[in-house]
């Protein structure tokens, strides 16, 4: 995301999540009704049935007239039908609809329009092929539910829902869906991908009231897995789409961004899994993230893996607080084996990036392959007349492995940092193999205390504070006054180099008795008017009152 000219760009859950995104969702269709699992998401909408119900067969040998004893047998007849508000069309699992779905009508609040399967065994496929923009293209249209379906082809996208010429869409429910195989060699971000949900950039033109759950993206050339782009695009005070929320979906193999959501207000990205975005060979222009939000006021971004992502020229990074952003918490996150950053807050374009909050994460390996001019697990970075007002990071615990030299675990040097909102480093694990690890390029501007910094093969420790170098924390403390109640010390820590994919660490970074980690944090909050540290740490444990600790587990 950093670099001069960039317009920009700028994990496992637990175990139990991941099984239900595996066995609803990702690689081949599996049905719901045939494995003996628990009630799907569209069983309640199979058995009510809706205002009218509707069905395709695409199966059968003759095209009948809709309904359940005489089917449709073409997406052309399925499309050729306007639905009302509580209208359900059903598609029978098992089968495949070549063509692209793009039904009309709309929805009300109270009565949505649900496209759901019936029957028993493998979702039902329809595919777009690759000379349909999409399996699945909705335009200007409101409350629909999408459930229960594998879309596989189309050119551009596995499912596309615009809101074009200023239109308001608002209550699109996607649940159970993978979508993968678009066919759109990208080269370039947001032009094609598996979920987009897209306005056209103008001024009014909305989307809102966004439920993905359950999804899963993959396997494309076309760019994005999940692309959100709800409301005027780039514009700091413009129009933004309301309530977004993707929980518990998985993004995997894609050329472009993994999960972005842009122009949004009220967003939740959490259990979520996103893995190997960024893998296009020979794109150019803005790079990709993994993870991140642009645009965009109040997110909470919690509980979700991101590993083994990279980039094609910078970025690479895990989780991304983006330029344009406010109010944006990043916490409890598994965030490892990415080529760039753990975290990053990026400001650019005029404004301030304002109150971004990041605690009790864990990461392991990041920073694997740098292809950023500026390196970091936790990266601050501006250009181009941006700042940051309010960075605070604290209560991560990471296994820090990055052996560039100038690679520091903290790196704010290029970052310019604005207003009255506190900027700190606190209440942070760092654990690292390294012999010469290089820990703390600051500012004079960001606040490190009350961290615990620990190498076993270490022979000299790397601060940087205000362009000066010290090789010792001792040396470091004396001169510049930071880090003043950090140690260099053990943390006992059972399994600091855990590192395994779709598995949850779950004892593997809690400090055992006589850590210098218990209780030897600080409440972060002291003196700063409408702080909060949170509720819970990395394990979902409910935070101390007193006696806070280091890490991201308490």
């Amino acid at each position: 995301m950093q670099h001069a000219n960039d317009t920009k760009k700028a994990c496992l859950i637990l175990t139990i999540v991941l099984a239900a995104v595996t066995a609803g969702c990702a690689g081949s269709p599996v049905g719901n009704a045939s494995s003996g699992a628990a009630t799907s998401p569209g069983e309640s909408a199979k058995a009510s049935g809706g205002t009218h119900s509707y069905y395709v067969d695409c199966s059968q040998s003759s095209n009948g007239n809709g309904t359940e004893s005489s089917p449709w047998n073409n997406i052309a007849s399925a499309n050729g039908h306007s639905y009302s508000a509580g209208d359900t069309i059903y598609f029978k699992t098992g089968m495949t609809c070549n063509g692209m779905f793009s039904p009309s009508g709309s929805g009300k609040s109270s009565a949505p329009i649900t496209v759901t399967d019936y029957g028993t065994g493998a979702l039902p496929i329809l595919d777009g092929g690759s000379t349909n923009n999409a399996a699945f293209y909705l335009t200007n249209q409101s409350y629909w539910t999408i459930e229960n379906l594998y879309l596989q082809g189309g050119e551009n996208w596995g499912l596309v829902a615009k809101a074009l010429s200023g239109n308001t869409v608002t209550g699109l429910t996607i649940t159970n869906v993978t979508a993968t195989g678009a066919t759109l060699v990208s080269t370039q971000r947001a032009v094609g991908g598996e979920i987009g949900l897209i306005t056209d950039k103008t001024s009014s033109s909305t989307i809102s009231n966004v439920n993905l759950s359950y999804v899963t993206a993959e396997n494309t050339t076309a760019g994005e897995g999940i692309f959100i782009q709800a409301g005027q695009h780039g514009a700091y005070t413009g129009p933004k789409g309301q309530n977004i929320s993707v929980t518990n979906s998985h993004v995997d193999n894609v050329y472009g961004d993994g999960l972005l959501v842009t122009d949004a207000e009220n967003v939740t990205l959490s259990n979520n899994v996103v893995t190997q975005s960024g893998e296009c060979p020979n794109c150019t222009g803005s790079t990709p993230g993994a993870l991140w939000v642009w645009n965009t006021i109040g997110a909470e971004i919690s509980q979700n893996e991101s590993y083994d992502n990279t980039s094609w020229a910078g970025d690479g990074g895990g989780i991304d607080i983006d330029y344009l952003n406010r109010n944006i918490t990043v916490e409890r996150n598994y965030i490892h084996d990415n080529k760039g950053y753990c975290v990053s807050v990026f400001g650019a374009g005029s404004e301030p990036t304002v109150n971004s909050i990041i605690r009790f994460n864990v990461c392991v390996n990041n920073d694997a392959e740098s292809t950023s001019i500026n390196y970091g697990d936790f990266l601050l970075s501006t250009w181009n007349s941006g700042s940051l007002n309010g960075v605070e990071i604290y209560d991560n615990t990471s296994y820090w492995t990055a052996t560039p030299t100038n690679n520091y675990e903290l790196t704010d040097k290029a970052a310019t940092f604005s207003g009255s909102n506190p900027d700190f480093f606190e209440n942070n694990i760092v654990y690292t193999p390294l012999t010469t690890p290089y820990l703390i390029d600051a500012t004079k501007l960001v606040t490190a205390d009350y961290n615990l910094y620990y190498g076993p093969n270490a022979t000299q420790y790397s601060f940087e504070y205000g362009g000066t170098t010290y090789t010792s924390l001792a040396t470091y403390q004396s001169a510049t006054g930071q880090d003043a109640n950090s140690l260099i010390s053990n943390p006992l820590l059972p399994e600091p180099s855990y590192d395994v994919a779709n598995v949850w660490p779950t004892t593997q970074f809690t400090p055992q008795s006589g850590s210098p980690a218990i209780g030897g944090g600080t409440d972060v909050c002291t003196g700063i008017s409408g702080c909060s540290m949170g509720t819970t740490d990395f394990l979902g444990n409910p935070l101390p009152t007193t006696g806070y600790w280091i890490g991201a587990i308490e």
